[in-house]
């Protein structure tokens, strides 16, 4: 028989906070921690007259001293990197956890991480000393000696597992593991193997999560060739619409987040305070050639799979935390296949998303989801859709918009990520004391 799968750390940190509660006392009071995007990682200044208004969820203040033991390793890491290790070292403290305490041997990592990008710095010295006479770029000279200027740790900081191997490394895990990429399915797929190497006995305690990139110029130029970002930011707090009817897509957030997963039996046997329960994955590939994104079907059947999984029907759900980031179509698509899902349950169930608040924090998406589930379970609140004026009119979802709404009904939330290629996961949390006999 399957060992049950609890929550008992969460950490987080986004545009609206560097800990999990003060993002959570934000999100129900409605605010947004989008801004102007003024600037970018390679302090590049981005004028007023771009092709378009910017906004962007950034993350500020993280100070890598707080979190990562390595000093010298530190300083040769990312953003991303330093974000991920903070919100890991929130969740282990509110797990009760550390290097002396953790079984190295049965504690694993999977993460999901979106794609990392270099920064002009990375290339700029290296392409100075390529230059010929007349100021253009000299490829002979670049194979030449050029690219002895290009640090050797570059070719390591962007590798997607190597944020994952650094945590492992600082905290001695020597358990399974497994990294996830590129958007915001990869999230969901961290947590879904989580759960299942509990599940089956690989492991006793995993840490699961996800990061997003730092907000760079090549990571800026990939979200606007795919189309999806807002083309009205001003204001830019509510550039991110979600389900409203004068959305025009999505913005940027910077962000990372890290639940704590144990096996029931190991939780009780060290005295854990256990948050929630992982109650059930599922996830759907759909195809982006021929449908619109997102694939209908494909949620449909990630969120039906979930609730199987979790052996949950939609009359004993407390809230669902929708993707929904903002897209013109791609909101409505979702709402459909949500309401399809819920059935009759359709106009009770409450639905809420966080990315208004956020900004798409792409692979750390369902992670920061999830944690904010974990609070909608313990304190029994769900946070209204940040920036939701005019509710998309053929829906007939329960959309939380104006105060954040008490739980009246319902044990367990559902949490849904999609990614750009037809992707869709979903991950099912209940109460603990829900199933406590």
């Amino acid at each position: 028989m399957r060992d049950r799968v609890v929550v008992t750390g969460v950490g987080a940190v986004s545009a609206l906070g560097n800990d999990p509660r003060s993002q959570w006392k934000a999100l129900l009071r409605g605010a947004s921690g989008v801004a102007p995007l003024h600037d970018l990682a390679e302090n590049l200044t981005l004028h007023d007259d771009a092709d378009r208004p910017l906004a962007a969820g950034r993350v500020r203040g993280i100070d890598p001293r707080e979190w990562i033991t390595d000093r010298k390793a530190a300083r040769a890491m990312r953003l991303h990197t330093h974000m991920a290790f903070a919100a890991t070292g929130q969740a282990l403290a509110a797990a009760a956890l550390d290097r002396d305490t953790i079984d190295a041997d049965a504690t694993g990592i999977t993460l999901g991480v979106t794609m990392i990008d270099y920064d002009i710095a990375d290339l700029e010295l290296a392409a100075r000393r390529s230059m010929d006479g007349t100021g253009g770029f000299d490829v002979d000279r670049f194979c030449g000696s050029g690219w002895r200027s290009i640090s050797p740790m570059v070719s390591i900081v962007m590798l997607n597992n190597a944020t994952l191997c650094q945590i492992a490394m600082q905290y001695g895990l020597h358990g399974p593991n497994a990294s996830f990429s590129p958007f915001g399915e990869a999230g969901g797929q961290a947590i879904g193997a989580a759960l299942r190497m509990l599940q089956e006995g690989e492991a006793e305690v995993m840490l699961a999560g996800g990061v997003s990139p730092r907000l760079n110029l090549s990571a800026l130029q990939r979200i606007l060739y795919l189309g999806i970002v807002a083309t009205t930011t001003d204001p830019a707090a509510v550039s991110c619409r979600p389900f409203d009817r004068d959305r025009t897509g999505t913005v940027p957030g910077e962000g990372a987040a890290m639940l704590v997963l144990e096996t029931l039996t190991h939780a009780k046997a060290r005295g854990a305070h256990i948050l929630a329960e992982v109650l059930g994955h599922g996830a759907a590939l759909g195809a982006p050639d021929r449908e619109p994104y997102p694939p209908r079907r494909a949620i449909e059947r990630s969120f039906a799979a979930a609730l199987d999984d979790a052996a949950v029907t939609p009359d004993r759900l407390a809230c669902v935390y929708a993707d929904a980031p903002g897209l013109p179509s791609g909101d409505s698509i979702e709402a459909t296949a949500i309401s399809a899902v819920l059935g009759t349950h359709a106009g009770t169930v409450p639905v809420t998303s966080t990315k208004g608040a956020t900004g798409h924090p792409l692979a750390a998406a369902l992670p920061l989801q999830s944690v904010f589930a974990v609070h909608t379970l313990t304190e029994h609140y769900v946070p209204p859709v940040a920036n939701l004026l005019n509710p998309e009119l053929d829906s007939d979802l329960d959309l939380v918009r104006g105060d954040p709404r008490q739980v009246q009904n319902g044990d367990t939330v559902a949490c849904l990520a999609a990614g750009f290629q037809g992707q869709s996961e979903c991950v099912v949390f209940g109460a603990y004391e829900a199933k406590v006999a």
